[in-house]
């Protein structure tokens, strides 16, 4: 992706035109949200050093209010208003939830001048306060409600979830481990985490899943102790040094895919699971070069999980691909990264209801489905991999298949594999024991070279180049040459009398075309076809036709000649 080159008039035309499309003040959280995080946290604290600066060079309004503004008085003069002009949202909810929606910074005033129910009192402003009294039996209540409805309980979740008063009353009565208890929720004993440890707790989950946990699919499994202690020990990275195993890119599916990210590994398995045919990393079309991350049947599927701090690439290829998802109106679900961070039954729920939504039941998965996803390096390492990947092409021509058979197959990936990990085709062929057409690498000794260079040269009556020996199908002899000696020295060495440069001709224009063909076909009296102005040394003259787009009828119309043949009519 190209580095954008920022400057005061680009960021100014960009919030101009993001105002107008989203109707409201672009803030740093909203750029953030909408994928423009490089403009929020590089490019406005660089030129504007702030956003009110920024506000006034587009000539926004300003709500926000200087700190000195909130005085006594003018904060009990608002409170007043705020109650006159949303009193249905507070009987709807309550005045804090009302204050905390509407007008943040009001509420830190009044907290700032003793809270609302200090304020309220004194100055007699008849705000309706809830109080809640909390009991034990609430709070396991409560809690319970929580836990049923798939949320971990702990503190931190709980704050998330916007339960700062039943945190609060918590502590009134006993700290959250002895309510977990007592609700009949798993509580693990405080650990004290040794490397040893650690790595007796990780050697089953490797041995379980073939990789190397992170820390997503940790949490995934509800084993936040372990990913905890983990980062207290010194990091991924050191834990996977000493078990001999690095934390993967690809992760490898119970089915044989690999996939990009835990999460998508997690909810591969869970369709293998239940017999719910798949495609993954399929190309959204021909034409372009993007690839969903699941097909189940013509519903494409995107895991959108990925996070990287101070960078938006993620954030804007996921909005190119929904794009091109609505331009070729193909039918599409986005997945969010929140349906994972929860346990594991819940995501499996979630999974098959979003599944159930689109009409697909499950069936045993077919033979057709099964196509070749991306595959680690150390997947093609192995010759066994690249004997069961070549086996169909095997059976299809009864031979070993040539490269440019496998990229006509799309197996572009095995052939590069073959020669990264196993040397050539031909030796995998001998490995296999099968016939094949290409030859060994010791095949084209430097004698062998050019008596078959000199013997192709003899038939067709000129030195040839690389790419028509290409064209001839002898890449192996062009490869030899360039290998041995080169195609000038191969051609002295020959001895033919052959000119050893071809003699580029200059460029003849429209108008010396039409003149030149015209004194050829006088000479022969008749209209000469392409093929013969080959053979009767006149290939410059078709090759400039051809480059300048001119058709044989064009050069004859435009040549002023009146020669009537038999073939001039099927034209």
């Amino acid at each position: 992706m190209p580095r954008e080159r920022w400057n005061k008039e680009l960021i100014l035309a960009l919030c101009q035109k993001l105002c107008k499309q989203w109707r409201q003040i672009p803030t740093k959280a909203l750029l953030i949200k909408r994928g423009h995080r490089k403009l929020a946290q590089y490019a406005i604290p660089k030129y504007f050093r702030n956003f009110k600066n920024l506000h006034e060079a587009l000539g926004l309004p300003n709500s926000r209010k200087p700190p000195n503004s909130w005085t006594l008085k003018n904060t009990v003069a608002e409170l007043r208003s705020f109650c006159k002009t949303h009193r249905q949202v507070i009987e709807a909810s309550s005045i804090t939830t009302a204050i905390y929606r509407l007008n943040a910074p009001l509420m830190n005033a009044a907290q700032r001048h003793g809270g609302l129910k200090k304020l309220n009192r004194r100055f007699k402003l008849g705000i309706p306060l809830r109080t809640r009294k909390w009991t034990r039996a609430r709070i396991i209540r409560d809690l319970k409600e929580i836990h049923q409805a798939g949320h971990l309980i702990s503190r931190k979740n709980l704050l998330k979830l916007g339960k700062n008063g039943l945190v609060w009353a918590m502590g009134r009565f006993e700290n959250l481990t002895a309510f977990k208890r007592e609700i009949g929720i798993p509580v693990r004993k405080l650990r004290r985490w040794t490397d040893s440890a650690i790595i007796k707790d990780l050697k089953p989950l490797i041995a379980k899943h073939g990789f190397f946990p992170n820390s997503s699919l940790l949490k995934i499994l509800g084993r936040y102790d372990l990913s905890r202690a983990i980062s207290n020990k010194g990091g991924f990275p050191k834990f996977a040094r000493l078990l001999n195993a690095s934390s993967p890119t690809l992760f490898p599916a119970k089915d044989g895919h690999y996939l990009q990210s835990s999460y998508e590994c997690v909810f591969d398995n869970i369709l293998f699971k239940y017999n719910i045919p798949h495609r993954v990393h399929v190309r959204i079309s021909k034409k372009h070069l993007y690839k969903c991350d699941f097909l189940i049947g013509k519903t494409y599927i995107e895991i959108a999980g990925y996070i990287r701090s101070n960078s938006n690439a993620y954030e804007i290829k996921m909005a190119k691909k929904i794009r091109l998802y609505k331009k070729l109106k193909k039918k599409y679900i986005i997945i969010p990264q929140k349906v994972f961070c929860q346990r594991m039954e819940w995501i499996e729920e979630e999974a098959l209801r979003i599944i159930s939504k689109m009409g697909f039941r499950s069936q045993k998965p077919s033979d057709s489905l099964k196509e070749i996803c991306i595959k680690p390096p150390t997947y093609w390492a192995s010759f066994k991999n690249i004997k069961k990947e070549l086996a169909p092409l095997i059976l299809k021509y009864g031979r070993m298949p040539t490269i440019k058979e496998l990229y006509e197959a799309g197996k572009a990936t095995i052939a590069n594999a073959i020669y990264k990990y196993h040397g050539t085709a031909y030796e995998v062929a001998q490995r296999l024991q099968l016939r094949s057409r290409q030859v060994s690498r010791e095949y084209y000794t430097k004698a062998k070279t050019i008596s078959d260079y000199k013997q192709i040269c003899m038939e067709q009556g000129k030195y040839l180049t690389m790419k028509e020996l290409y064209s001839v199908d002898l890449k192996g002899l062009a490869h030899a040459i360039i290998k041995y000696f080169g195609f000038q020295v191969a051609r002295k060495k020959c001895k033919l009398g052959y000119p050893i440069h071809r003699i580029r001709h200059r460029e003849l224009s429209h108008e010396d075309l039409i003149l030149e063909y015209r004194n050829v076909c006088k000479r022969y009296r008749r209209f000469l076809k392409h093929r013969e102005l080959v053979e009767y040394g006149f290939s410059s003259l078709a090759g400039g036709l051809n480059r300048h787009g001119l058709s044989l009828r064009t050069a004859r119309e435009q040549s002023g000649l009146y020669f009537i043949s038999s073939y001039l009519s099927r034209l």
